[in-house]
């Protein structure tokens, strides 16, 4: 029986129809729509063909040259301690050494310590050698580290005899703690090993070891491939090492026995040439060491590239989805090429008006868009000037308010101090009057520290202390104090004589309990990224209109009276706020029959570290 035929005309024309009753606008859309995702998905198709040849390529590639470079640096760190070895199996003094005979246990002792410094001076400059050991047959035992011998006798162990029966190098796989000597490291070692002959006779008459850590090898393996693993693997099949980046990865990779055999049976016996291990159902690079037989392997399963070609096929599908949307979006722009660029000068007013003057407006034109955006960042970059100006205005005024404060109190503080020496001798307290003297020119070489206006904490500390001493002599010991701060902080760096101007507030103004002295804490602490200088004084405390008024001062722009009480708090928390910003500065706390305290905060700076002050006006 015959099928109908299939009439494509009436649907041929009803497409026709369909399509000149669409708008223009339509269809361009789906015109440019069809002709973007045909040339974009033949080209995803050779793309995803080329990309994952060239993946597996470019991935061998840098899988050799990483297996080369662990390799190298394996292969000279084994090299190394053989080639010591070696060496010492043929030293002068060493040959002389295992000949002697010794009379008494003080000779031996004696023989000892000089071969033991002997093998000190010789491996000294290699670092990454735990230790390296001689022993002879008549009992002469000497190293190079400070460890100290088991109390065994080393010629009777079983691996000193392996040792001492080769007439080769022997190399021990990994074991748990020292062959040799008492270590208080945990760690796994691995030993070399070589027979002494005596020059004179041909007989073996002792044997030289070294001890290698096994985090020396590790760290050179450690994440050294980070789409796959390193291992390490013996003659016997054993993995000796194994890096730990596979166990994150999305394929995790198991180094079964089979692979094992596998690669070393591909491997064979080339030594310092690197290969890829075909059939394994991993992309495995193996190469022998050279010293030790030991073979080294990078492994990638192949599931991580043919992720990456799937990733491609994905982007594919995204860029097609992309390009039909951008065609609609294109149309969309037409009617938003007028708005847009005031939309965007919009947002960037809101940026400024919260304080970013960063940012400018990028103008590609020159019609009165393009005009207004080229005058809108000529504007920004007068108002930055401006700000740095003033800034630095700021900044030389401050200084010069801090010198002029530093101009009054050091006469008068002079003067008393000085006074008070001369008291000190009449009275033949000079021991009292020498420390006094010593205090007062370490406070005033600091207050000076060469013009620098930035010190380290233990310099600011050693102001601090020598001006409390000075001060409770001249006070006649009327208030006690200590100071506290751990020394993991002294190398950071700070505003110098932040200190002082609140001790001098703190004595001043301090009430003392009945009966009491008043008692004056110092302390430097860490506070995250923050380090916070506090001085309290043990007293009754500020009242609280006092209080407020202070900290009032502390909170506005205007410049309190030199002859307030409050100008040198004011004063410290001014050249922080230039220094290093609002984020920073000066708190005063006070509770009735307690004490008061400020604290000042400031960040953390060692070194040369530069502090950019954010909004520091």
């Amino acid at each position: 029986m015959r099928s109908p035929p299939i009439n494509t005309g009436k649907e041929t024309e009803f497409m026709k129809n369909f399509f000149r009753q669409l708008s223009f606008r339509r269809k361009l859309l789906i015109s440019f729509v069809t002709l973007s995702c045909i040339p974009v998905l033949l080209v995803g198709i050779a793309a995803y063909h080329l990309y994952t040849n060239f993946i597996i390529n470019m991935t061998e590639k840098s899988s050799i040259e990483t297996i080369d470079l662990v390799c190298d640096d394996i292969d000279s760190l084994l090299n190394d301690a053989w080639n010591l070895c070696d060496m010492l199996t043929g030293d002068i003094k060493m040959q002389k050494y295992l000949r002697m005979d010794f009379d008494s246990v003080r000779d031996q002792y004696s023989n000892d310590l000089a071969g033991s410094m002997e093998l000190a001076s010789i491996s000294t400059y290699r670092k990454d050698i735990f230790g390296v050991y001689v022993f002879g047959q008549n009992g002469g035992r000497y190293k190079s580290n400070y460890y100290s011998f088991k109390s065994e006798d080393q010629r009777e162990t079983t691996w000193y005899k392996a040792i001492a029966g080769s007439r080769e190098t022997t190399w021990f796989p990994s074991h748990e703690g020292s062959f040799i000597v008492r270590s208080s490291i945990s760690d796994n070692f691995i030993t070399v090993g070589q027979p002494v002959m005596d020059k004179a006779s041909g007989m073996v008459n002792g044997i030289v070891a070294a001890d290698i850590k096994e985090d020396v090898i590790t760290q050179k393996i450690k994440h050294s491939l980070s789409n796959g693993v390193i291992c390490i693997i013996d003659q016997e099949g054993s993995i000796l090492f194994r890096s730990n980046a596979g166990n994150d990865l999305h394929y995790p990779i198991d180094i079964s026995p089979s692979l094992v055999s596998h690669i070393l049976e591909s491997t064979g016996t080339a030594v310092g040439k690197s290969m890829v291990v075909p059939d394994s159902g991993y992309l495995v690079v193996s190469r022998t060491l050279m010293n030790s037989n030991w073979r080294i392997a990078g492994i990638i399963d192949r599931g991580f590239l043919t992720q990456s070609s799937k990733d491609i096929t994905h982007i594919v599908m995204l860029v097609l989805l992309i390009i039909a949307f951008s065609s609609l979006y294109v149309a969309m722009l037409i009617s938003q090429s007028v708005y847009k660029p005031v939309q965007i000068l919009y947002r960037m007013m809101e940026e400024v008006e919260n304080g970013d003057f960063s940012v400018r407006y990028t103008y590609h034109s020159s019609d009165e868009f393009g005009r207004l955006g080229k005058n809108f960042n000529q504007m920004l970059e007068r108002i930055q000037k401006l700000i740095s100006q003033i800034y630095e205005e700021q900044k030389k005024l401050k200084n010069s308010e801090l010198k002029a404060l530093q101009a009054q109190i050091q006469p008068h503080f002079l003067y008393n101090s000085l006074d008070s020496v001369m008291w000190l001798l009449r009275m033949d307290k000079n021991r009292d009057a020498e420390k006094m003297l010593n205090e007062l020119s370490t406070l005033f070489k600091i207050s000076l520290s060469k013009g620098n206006e930035i010190i380290t904490i233990e310099e600011e500390l050693r102001h601090i202390s020598s001006y409390l001493f000075i001060t409770n002599m001249i006070y006649s010991k009327k208030f006690e104090y200590a100071i506290e701060c751990d020394p993991v902080l002294y190398s950071y760096r700070t505003l110098k004589l932040l200190l002082q101007p609140l001790a001098e507030n703190a004595i001043a103004h301090a009430i003392p309990m009945p009966g009491q002295k008043v008692f004056i804490q110092v302390r430097i602490y860490e506070d995250e990224d923050s380090l916070v200088l506090s001085v309290q004084d043990i007293s009754r405390g500020i009242d609280q209109e006092t209080l407020e008024k202070l900290q009032q001062q502390l909170g506005t722009a205007a410049h309190p009276d030199r002859r307030d009480s409050g100008y040198g708090l004011y004063n410290v928390n001014e050249r922080i706020h230039i220094l290093f910003g609002s984020s920073y500065g000066l708190t005063l706390t006070s509770e009735p029959d307690f004490g008061t305290e400020v604290t000042v905060k400031i960040p953390k700076l060692k070194g040369d570290d530069i502090f950019v002050p954010g909004n520091a006006l």
